[in-house]
């Protein structure tokens, strides 16, 4: 299926537009995420990516062996540098600890401390060392070289999760606690059709892929009496799924009924109530938001 940009790019103003209305976001958290969503998908309409031949043989992917293991995915080198720029650009006119914490970053571009094709690489590999360095020398906003990389590769990310798609059928419910195409942890679900069907966004790659909607998307139990959900007043179209196996919890928009366009990763964003919720009742969430916190 080709990438329709006018219809991504119409999609994604209707949800910012819908967001600018929360006033639980903070404006600048909302103005960050608002741009880097607007020049990752300029960027998803420019990044050009071959998947690498997929390892995994049919049968061994039906028993649950992702596709092409993250490590394994390819990305667009050019496209990412241009977009890591624009991100950066971005952080460092966003003041205070962001401001800091992007000018050491560029200042490790120039002196070649930091090395971002090594970084990519330490993404795909989730390399959890490489990242802890970078947040030790960034006490300000540790987490700014994850966001960066991983806002620059997801473009790529996801046009090769697009081609793997071709290789995985996707009318039957995946029924194990992760990624059939790349085997990372799920981050959202989302229900469609009048059916009701849940698909999961991965955290990595963020393919889309049905799940059966009665089982833990993370530890795969099924025992109903284990397994409930609740709402929050104030957050129509969202549930909190939770698993009292792995105490681990799923939220999950149902916007069958309302007039809202659903994108998996700014749906994460809008039901962050929800995870202050979650937490408050021990609960956890085994991978951290589509915007790295």
């Amino acid at each position: 299926m080709s990438f329709d940009m006018d219809k991504e790019r119409k999609r994604l103003e209707r949800k910012l537009t819908l967001l600018s209305k929360k006033e639980f976001l903070p404006a600048p958290l909302l103005r960050i995420v608002s741009d880097t969503a607007t020049l990752q998908l300029a960027a998803r309409g420019e990044v050009s990516v071959q998947a690498p031949a997929i390892p995994t043989p049919p049968d061994a992917h039906v028993q649950g062996m992702p596709l092409l293991p993250r490590e394994l995915f390819s990305f667009d080198p050019k496209q990412t540098a241009i977009l890591f720029g624009k991100l950066l650009a971005l952080m460092e006119a966003a003041g205070g600890g962001l401001t800091e914490a992007a000018s050491t970053i560029r200042s490790g571009l120039e002196d070649r401390t930091f090395n971002l094709t090594e970084a990519c690489e330490a993404f795909l590999k989730d390399d959890t060392l490489f990242f802890a360095d970078w947040a030790a020398r960034l006490p300000g906003a540790p987490s700014l070289v994850r966001y960066l990389v991983q806002g620059s590769l997801t473009p790529s990310l996801e046009a090769v999760a697009e081609q793997l798609k071709e290789h995985h059928n996707n009318e039957v419910p995946w029924t194990f606690g992760h990624c059939p195409y790349c085997g990372s942890q799920p981050l959202i679900a989302t229900l469609r059709e009048k059916e009701g069907f849940k698909h999961l966004t991965c955290s990595f790659c963020r393919g889309e892929y049905r799940a059966k909607r009665l089982q833990c998307s993370f530890c795969g139990e099924e025992d109903h009496e284990k397994l409930e959900y609740f709402k929050a007043e104030g957050e129509p179209g969202f549930e909190v799924h939770v698993c009292h196996t792995c105490n681990c919890y799923m939220k999950t928009a149902d916007f069958r009924e309302l007039d809202v366009v659903s994108i998996p990763a700014l749906d994460d964003l809008e039901s962050l109530a929800l995870d202050i919720l979650a937490r408050e009742q021990g609960l956890s969430r085994p991978t951290l938001s589509a915007w790295g916190f």
